[in-house]
């Protein structure tokens, strides 16, 4: 026998759970995205301006009456999403077996295809808080009205909704692998709740209201910074 032969054949097996340099900082980069990504998203609520009505002109004239508190809100909420977006990608990795592959699969590619979409959308309130300094927002409003009628807008930018369905089909996933408890589910439908019917007129609630959500993507980052500790042994 070769001494070539020899030492392939004493060389220790690779480890089942080793993972490539590559395969890891990827999987470090979602879970660090999956905890910063809540954090801007609630701090962009939490410092929403006051929003006094429901209707589209009150929106406006919450836009101008502060424009910076407008653009740091805007600025952490388009990152908090985009984090976000970026991150639900990694919780399928979390999956070992069939077992709660399929919809964790397609909840995090919905998730991730709706929340980078709704970091575009953000764009928006530059645009809206423009077009009140120029018009008024009494004016204002029915030209957002007609931008965001186009149905090719609400395909681009519209997308909003399929944020909750695909967290839940992720949680659902997660939960049949036995990755984390039942509770996700309730806590992203209790969280999305809070987001869309909590008023606006104080937006630290609508912020609290968002927690329940946003702490499941936090402990899905926590699984995965977890899951690459164990892999590196």
């Amino acid at each position: 026998m070769s001494t070539e032969s020899a030492q392939l054949e004493s060389a220790p097996a690779p480890s089942s759970t080793a993972l490539r340099p590559t395969a890891r900082a990827l999987a470090v980069a979602g879970g660090v995205a999956l905890l910063a990504g809540p954090a801007l998203f609630f701090a962009g609520l939490a410092t929403s301006p006051v929003q006094l009505g429901e209707d589209k002109a009150s929106y406006i004239d919450s836009l101008m009456r502060d424009p910076m508190l407008t653009q740091i809100s805007a600025l952490l909420l388009h990152y908090g999403n985009l984090l976000m977006g970026l991150g639900v990608l990694a919780l399928p990795w979390l999956v070992r077996d069939r077992r709660g592959a399929i919809p964790a699969v397609i909840g995090a590619f919905l998730a991730s295809l709706a929340l980078l979409g709704n970091s575009g959308a953000l764009f928006a309130d530059w645009m809206h808080l423009e077009l009140g300094r120029a018009l008024g927002a009494a004016d204002a409003a029915p030209v957002s009205a007609a931008v965001f009628a186009h149905p090719m807008m609400q395909l681009s930018f519209g997308m909003a909704p399929l944020i909750a369905v695909g967290l839940v089909l992720s949680a659902i996933g997660l939960v049949r692998a036995g990755v984390v408890g039942w509770w996700t589910i309730p806590a992203v439908i209790v969280g999305q709740l809070g987001l869309l019917f909590l008023p606006y007129s104080m937006p630290i609630l609508p912020a609290l209201g968002t927690l329940p959500m946003l702490a499941v993507l936090v402990v899905g980052g926590l699984r995965v910074l977890g899951r690459v500790r164990i892999a590196r042994g």
